[in-house]
Parts: structure tokens; sequence; C-alpha cells
């Protein structure tokens, strides 16, 4: 019977052609559970962090030689969250996992949570750009979005950050909030352009299963979503980046030249990735698998030598040309149908040729030989164009 170890990585060798290029890393703690927040997050459990930042070295201890990383990005929860020894100690295993200090290396954080002990800490990890959770400018919808900061916290937040030598930041905006009005949203653009930053990352909000936003909502005490109004701030949205210079690469991301984030691209281009941490997900060839969301299941099994995988499975050819056009048509430059038919043995351009033509007389797509590209107009319907071609 293998160890929990040899297992793991036996299941890279075999479904890595190559050492795996990005690492996500995931940090599940947070200072307060945001009402909106359905990702893999857990507040007020602080006493937890010594014993997660010991079994994540254990878990990319594990997985080490099939590792190259080129792209490295920690998430959360708010990874910053963490006291600056614990930042430190597992920002130490994210770097001892990497042959080489990977080109771009990503940390999410929280105005809210910033200190210049902590910026000093990313800075001598070796990070490389940082991403801000700013949401908004406006303190009344930041408090109506559970957000430990506040708008002059967000600003003071990136003048430590400048200060800390981070020339490439991120900030994120959450659009079409409950109550917000479009002049708001216009003034949130305004006040993240003024903070320059290289990278934007502007999305809808969406009400997700199980958070107390989607139980406000369906109680009648927020109101529903309305697609209209949402591609209303959506357009200001890009009109007001677009205008400030900022390039839109990706249906919600917008980055001054060569700022794209090179992991999220790695994403939406179908590349391999490993996510360590609990609740992270891996994407090898056609293999996906998920480690366990409880930070006490996972710290256990990486320490009691189990791992933690809660699941696994291998996608078949319909469903990896359902993940190439979803991620791929979200990007400006668009996907290759070529490329994915010879990856999956299904071609898209054979099946739905009547498909293809429509949508380009419409105005949606534009086509250049085997790729294809969305309009701006496309965008805005971008989950439609993929039912269409993979129905």
């Amino acid at each position: 019977m293998p160890t929990a170890t040899e297992a793991d990585r036996r299941r890279a060798r075999v479904r890595a052609a190559a050492p795996i290029a990005h690492l996500y890393v995931h940090f599940p703690f947070c200072a307060r559970k945001c009402p909106y927040c359905d990702f893999n997050s857990h507040a007020q459990r602080e006493a937890e962090i010594d014993a997660y930042v010991e079994a994540l070295g254990v878990e990319l201890d594990r997985w080490r030689d099939c590792l190259a990383p080129e792209t490295v990005f920690v998430g959360g929860g708010t990874p910053t969250h963490a006291a600056p020894h614990q930042l430190a100690r597992y920002l130490t295993h994210v770097r001892a996992a990497c042959p080489a200090p990977p080109a771009e290396f990503t940390v999410e954080a929280n105005p809210g949570s910033l200190t210049p002990a902590k910026v000093e800490v990313l800075a001598g990890a070796g990070v490389t750009r940082v991403s801000v959770g700013v949401q908004s400018f406006d303190d009344a919808l930041l408090r109506r979005l559970g957000r430990i900061h506040d708008a002059q916290e967000a600003e003071a937040a990136f003048a430590l950050l400048r200060a800390g030598g981070f020339e490439h930041l991120s900030l994120d905006l959450i659009l079409a909030l409950p109550g917000q009005t479009l002049a708001a949203q216009e003034r949130d653009v305004r006040q993240a352009v003024a903070l320059a930053p290289e990278h934007v990352s502007a999305y809808v909000l969406t009400y997700e299963e199980g958070t107390a936003f989607t139980r406000a909502m369906r109680a009648g005490r927020l109101p529903a979503p309305d697609d209209d109004r949402e591609l209303e701030y959506l357009h200001v949205v890009r009109a007001g980046l677009e205008g400030a210079g900022y390039r839109r690469y990706e249906i919600s991301n917008y980055a001054r030249a060569g700022a794209e984030c090179r992991h999220n691209l790695a994403y939406w281009r179908d590349a391999d990735w490993l996510g360590v941490g609990a609740g992270a997900h891996s994407h090898v060839g056609a293999w996906r698998w998920k480690n366990e969301d409880g930070p006490s299941r996972y710290i256990a099994g990486q320490l009691q030598g189990a791992g933690a995988i809660a699941f696994e499975e291998a996608s078949d050819p319909k469903t990896r040309v359902l993940e190439k056009l979803m991620m791929g048509l979200r990007l400006a430059e668009g996907v290759d149908l070529g490329a994915v038919g010879a990856a999956t043995g299904v071609d898209v351009l054979r099946r739905r040729p009547e498909r293809l033509a429509l949508y380009e007389r419409e105005g949606l797509l534009v086509r250049e030989g085997p790729r294809v590209r969305l309009t701006p107009r496309g965008f805005d319907v971008v989950n439609a164009v993929v039912r269409g071609l993979t129905a």
C-alpha cells in the first residue's frame, strides 16, 4: 500500500507532461466572513493558523519534485490576516517549493489587515504583485459588504505598498451593489484610477448559494439580480477604465500594457496548475481534484500523512471542450478552436459551423482562421455563446 506522499507524487508524474508551472496556495482564514462570499474562508479561527502553516509546508514538500512554478498566487480567505511571523513562515514554505524565483508571485491583501511589518514580509519573501480587495470606496457600501476597512484605509494600503517598493498592484472592485447608484459606480472607478494600480479586476456582485446575501435576497431584504442593470454598470466601468488607458484583456479584468495577471491567464488558457491548502482545486491534464475544505480536516490529513484530497475525477472530452470554451472565450484574444479539437478530439469548427456563422453575422464574435474571439457585445452574452457552441 503506497503512502499518501507516494500516491500524490505518482498522481502528478502520471498526469503532468512537464513540471507544473502554476501554483495556487489557499489561506482560508479571515477576520470576518463577508455576507456575499462563498469562497472557502473561516472567521475567528486564529488558533488554527500555526498548525495550518505547518500542514501547508507538508503538502508543498510532498509535491516539490513535480513543481517548477513560473507563477504563484496566494489567495483566500485573507492571506494578510496572518500575523507577520505566520505570514513569513508560509511564504517561506511557498518559496522553498520553487526551484527558481517565480516570474510572478501574487498575494491577495485586505486593506484592513495590511501593516508596515506585513508589507516588509511580502517584499522580503520575493512577492512581486499584491492584489488588494478594495471592492468599493463608498463607506456605507463597504459596511453593507461586511468589509473591515473603509475608503481611507484602502488609499492608505496603496500608499503603504508603494512605499514598500511594490510596482505591480491590482485593485478589486465589486459592481452593481445593492443600493449603489450609477453615479456612485462611476465615482468608484475614478477613485480606483486615481490610485494608479497597474491592474483592475471588476466583477458584478453574484448571489451565491449558502451566503447571507442570497438568503436576504430570497427573503426580500435585498433586490434580486437584474441583468439589464448589471450590463449598464459593466459598461460604465468599461468606459471609465478604458478611457484611463486600461486594456480589457478579459471580461472582468483590465491592465496597463504588460501588467496582465499571468497566473490567471494560465487558468483562462487551460494550463495545468496545482492547488495546495484547504479547499484548493488542481487541474492537471484531464484530471481535476480538490482538497478538503475544513481547515481542521486538512491539517489532520496532512500532519498524519494521509493527505487531504476530498475528490478527484477525470473529465471527459465534452467537459473539457466546455471548460476550454468557457475560459478561453472570456479572453480578448479568444480561443483557437483547432487547438481545442486537437486536445479533446471534439471538432467544434465542424460540429457547429451554423452557430459560428450566426454569431459572426450578429456581431458577437470574430473569426480569424481557427481562432474565434468575442466582440464587446459578445462578452455581454458569453454564456449563451458557449451554450450554443457546445449544445
